[in-house]
C-alpha cells in the first residue's frame, strides 16, 4: 500500500498511498472568537494537502494551538471547538488528520492529548502523552499510561507526543501492536529558558542539537515502522519563557533512518509518498517483533 503523508515544515508526500506533515510556528488561542478564522489564517496546509498533492493524512505539532495550559486557565470550549474545527477540514477536503495536541479534560482529568480524525471528520482515535516535562508539564498535566493502535484504510496507526520519543519503549509497544505509522506531534526546542543550563550552554551554546533526528532514525528502524515527526517552529515566548523551536520535521523508514526533512526552523509543510510495504519487508528481515514477543514470554 503506499499512501501521502503531510506534515508542518514543508510539502511531504509519505507512501501508503499518501501523507502529510507540519512543522509550524505557535500560535496561541486566547479567545473562542479566533477559531472562525482557523481555516483560512491558520491552517492554508489543508489547500497544500489537496489537488494535485492529494495527500491521505496531515499532521500538526505539539500544543501548536494552546501552548502549554494549566487548570487554571483551562476553557473547555477551546479543544471543543478545536475538535469542531478538525472534524470539519478532514471531512470536507477527504483526509486523515493528527490534531497535533492539545490540553483537554478527560474524566476530570487534564491532559496533554493528540487527536486523530478519519477521513468523514470523526474521532477514531486519541493519545495522552506518557512522558511529561518533569519542571513544567507535570506539575499541571496528567500522565497517560497507555500507548494504541488505530487500525485504518491508510494503515494502522500509532500516537506519541515529543518526550515521548526518547523512550522507546513507547514506540516498541506500538510496534507490537502492528503499528504500521507512527506519528509523533512535538514540541522541541534548540533552546529554551525552560532548559537546563547544562543542555543550554555547556553541550549546545554555539551549536543545534541534533539527537532529534538520531531517535527518530533509531525508533524507525529499531520499530520497523515508519515514523513521522511533527515539530513546531520559529521562536516562542509565553508566560516568561522564552522558546526557539528547532523544527526538523522529518519522516523516517526501516533500513534507511530519515529519508525527508526540513532542516530549519522555519514554518513550512513537508510531503512525502511513502511504500507501507518497506514495513513488512522490515519485519521479515529483522524480526525484531518476533523476538520480542519470545523475550517477553520468557
Amino acid at each position: 500500500m503506499v499512501f501521502k503523508c503531510c506534515g508542518f515544515g514543508k510539502l511531504f508526500k509519505l507512501k501508503c498511498k499518501n501523507k502529510l506533515i507540519c512543522q509550524k510556528k505557535l500560535r496561541y488561542v486566547r479567545c473562542n472568537a479566533m477559531f472562525t478564522m482557523i481555516s483560512v489564517k491558520i491552517f492554508p496546509e489543508w489547500r497544500i494537502s489537496s489537488g494535485k498533492n492529494n495527500c491521505d493524512i496531515i499532521c500538526f505539532p505539539e500544543v501548536f494551538l494552546t501552548a502549554g495550559m494549566s487548570r487554571k486557565k483551562y476553557n473547555p470550549e477551546i479543544p471543543k471547538q478545536a475538535k469542531g474545527v478538525f472534524s470539519s477540514l478532514c471531512r470536507n477536503y477527504g483526509i486523515f488528520g493528527v490534531m497535533g495536541s492539545i490540553a483537554d479534560e478527560i474524566g476530570s482529568k487534564l491532559y496533554n492529548v493528540s487527536y486523530l480524525f478519519d477521513n468523514n471528520g470523526q474521532i477514531i482515535g486519541n493519545y495522552r502523552k506518557n512522558h511529561l516535562v518533569q519542571n513544567t508539564e507535570a506539575k499541571r498535566l496528567k500522565a497517560g499510561n497507555e500507548a494504541n493502535v488505530f487500525r485504518t484504510k491508510v494503515g494502522n496507526i500509532g500516537l506519541e507526543i515529543c518526550r515521548d520519543l526518547l523512550y522507546p519503549e513507547i514506540t516498541r509497544k506500538l510496534m507490537l501492536k502492528k503499528a504500521d505509522i507512527v506519528f509523533c506531534p512535538s514540541f522541541w526546542c534548540s533552546k529554551s529558558s525552560q532548559y537546563s543550563k547544562v543542555y543550554n550552554y555547556k553541550y549546545f551554546r554555539n551549536k543545534i542539537p541534533d539527537e532529534v533526528t538520531k531517535l527518530v532514525s533509531a525508533r524507525a528502524i529499531e520499530s520497523e515502522t515508519v515514523f513521522v515527526y511533527a515539530n513546531a517552529a520559529g521562536t516562542f515566548n509565553y508566560n516568561g519563557t522564552k522558546n526557539i523551536l528547532l523544527g526538523k520535521t522529518q519522516i523516517a523508514l526501516p533500513f534507511y533512518g530519515t529519508v525527508g526533512i526540513l532542516n530549519h526552523n522555519r514554518e513550512s509543510v513537508l510531503i512525502r509518498e511513502v511504500d507501507l510495504g518497506i514495513v513488512n519487508d522490515a519485519r521479515k528481515v529483522y524480526k525484531i517483533e518476533q523476538d520480542l514477543k519470545d523475550y517477553y514470554k520468557g
